[in-house]
């Protein structure tokens, strides 16, 4: 029996980070979700990247 495995993919930007969540089923493939998680350009650099981080995180945890 195959063991699911799912997979988060992220297109890193500092303006806007896509991301892309599949399921794997042996040979099969299972659209989840997608979507971008977008940082205030007027925000300084850490704050861009926190905000990013914290949105990856919260993807991370509802999948």
């Amino acid at each position: 029996m195959n063991t699911p495995v799912r997979i988060l993919g992220i297109d890193p930007g500092l303006r806007v980070t896509g991301f892309g969540v599949i399921d794997k089923v042996g040979q099969k493939l299972a659209y989840v979700t997608s979507g971008c998680i977008k940082s205030n350009d007027k925000d300084s650099l850490p704050e861009r990247i926190k905000t990013l981080l914290d949105g990856i995180d919260e993807v991370a945890q509802d999948v």
